[in-house]
């Protein structure tokens, strides 16, 4: 028995493969293109769009990341920076950055939000999930400091010399 297609069928096909998603490296292009050209939003918009197409690529998973890390860095919008980190955590508790996104929305909490609590439990998180993870002295040293203004963190000695500093460089403005 011998098979013809009918031209239809071959216009559908080509029509329908027309029609398919970006690839990941697309939606890459076009975000770095838009991170290139300060147009954040749109890039974040890109991620969005690579994450929704094709969550199970490890390019979904980067995306994530640098959707907070515009939020934080570029548009200092600390609140949704946190909640994208924390959506990376749900999404992929076992993903190579967790480690550095757990710290990270520790470290907003703390050092851009002043939401004490938060940073208290998610540094705890941080330390109890990952103790030896190359972040673990820093997170335990927000923790012992957390709330501590910037002056009361400089040694007590190096204080003494500032003061010193200070007293000598207004001495020689008087003369």
């Amino acid at each position: 028995m011998k098979y013809t297609f009918h031209p239809m069928v071959f216009m559908v096909l080509a029509l329908l493969s027309s029609c398919s998603k970006p690839s990941p490296e697309e939606y890459l292009g076009k975000a770095n293109v838009a991170i290139n050209e300060k147009n954040f939003n749109v890039a974040i918009e890109e991620y969005e769009k690579l994450i929704a197409d094709h969550p199970r690529s490890p390019q979904a998973e980067e995306a994530m990341l640098a959707i907070a890390r515009i939020q934080a860095d570029e548009l200092k919008d600390y609140r949704r920076a946190v909640n994208s980190y924390k959506r990376y955590l749900d999404t992929y508790p076992e993903g190579k950055q967790a480690p550095i996104a757990l710290f990270l929305s520790a470290y907003l909490y703390h050092n851009e939000l002043n939401d004490l609590g938060n940073a208290k439990l998610m540094y705890e998180q941080f330390l109890a999930k990952y103790p030896t993870h190359e972040m673990a002295v820093s997170a335990k040293f927000e923790l012992e400091n957390l709330g501590k203004k910037p002056e009361e963190l400089i040694p007590v000695q190096q204080q003494e010399k500032t003061q010193v500093a200070a007293k000598s460089t207004q001495g020689m403005k008087k003369k």
